[in-house]
This record gives structure tokens, sequence and C-alpha cells, in this order.
């Protein structure tokens, strides 16, 4: 053997040896973890183009004694908009509107990814119908007496809290706090 082959291939050997301990090691799990958690779905709104973003103020409320944090829905374009192009909403979260009048309009879930519970509330916050939606339904429905205020919850919220026709909520208590209507 050949003197410079035989110091070259004394210096492979710790080498390969080095490499192979840093495969095993790796392979056995022991390797720092740099993988990150899945991120949480974003709650903000896909716009299509041509779709302008719009801004709703928010509110803390409370419903049958657990804590929500309503947006508020309280303009024509803020109504018509609601939770169209959202995809999903923290549980705790929802939306509020506040129309000018006591109406029996229905609503329906054009452009809406998620699945609904929607509250009809009439002047006094009685609630007067709780209506289950799923996603893309375009049928409107309302109620049958007349409503002021809608909210909108992810489904089957009311019924885990046991919200129900003939319960109130003091959404005229929880309105008084919230920031003033805009007109965009």
């Amino acid at each position: 053997m050949h003197p410079s082959t035989h110091h070259t291939a004394t210096l492979r050997r710790p080498a390969i040896a080095a490499f192979t301990l840093l495969m095993i090691f790796a392979a056995s799990g022991c390797s720092a973890d740099t993988t990150t958690a899945p991120a949480a779905p974003s709650t903000a709104p896909v716009l299509p183009a041509g779709v302008e973003a719009i801004k709703f103020a928010s509110a803390p409320f409370t419903i049958k004694g657990k804590p929500f944090t309503l947006e508020i829905a309280d303009t024509d374009a803020k109504t018509e908009r609601g939770l169209m192009y959202r995809h999903a909403m923290a549980d705790d979260h929802g939306m509020l509107f506040v129309f000018p009048t006591p109406s029996t309009a229905g609503f329906w879930m054009k452009n809406t990814f998620i699945p609904l519970d929607i509250i009809f509330l009439d002047k006094d916050g009685k609630v007067l119908a709780v209506h289950h939606r799923i996603p893309h339904d375009e049928t409107g429905m309302g109620p049958s007496t007349p409503a002021l205020y809608v909210i909108e919850l992810n489904a089957g919220t009311a019924e885990k809290i046991g919200l129900k026709p003939g319960d109130t909520i003091d959404v005229k208590k929880f309105l008084k706090d919230a920031p003033a209507p805009t007109d965009k």
C-alpha cells in the first residue's frame, strides 16, 4: 500500500464512523424537533377579486353565562356581507346583526363556508327562533315573528349552551358599551 493511500484511508475511517453515528443518532429520533405545530385556521375572510374588505366593530357579550365576542353588523353593507367568505370562526365568536326596525327577513348562506346557528331576537332580546344552517344553502329562512336582532354562532353552539326560544339576551346592555356604528 502506498503511504499516502494509507494516510487517506486512516483519515476516511473516522469520518465515515462519525457520519454513520450521526445518521444513527438522527434516525433514532434523538435529533432536535424542527417541525412546527399546524397553524390554526384563519378566521379572516378569503375575498374573491373585486370584493372589498369590510371592518366590523366587536363587543363582548355573555349568552347563557358564556362569554362571546360578537362582531356587529349595523349597516346595510355589513348586514349584506355578514360572515361570507370566512372558512373558520373561533368557538367563542359570532356576529350580531342590528336592524333599524323589526322584520321577518330571511337569512341565507350564500358564500358562507361555516355551518351556523342563526338566532332571531325580538326588540327585548327574547329568542324567537334558532335555525341551524349549512354552508352555501341559499334558501332564505327567517322567524315567523319580526326580529330586531340576529346572532350567528358556530353550528351546535346554541344547543351546547342551552339557548332556546323564550330565553332572553340583554342585547341593549352589550350594545351600550360597543363602538359607535360606522358607515362602512
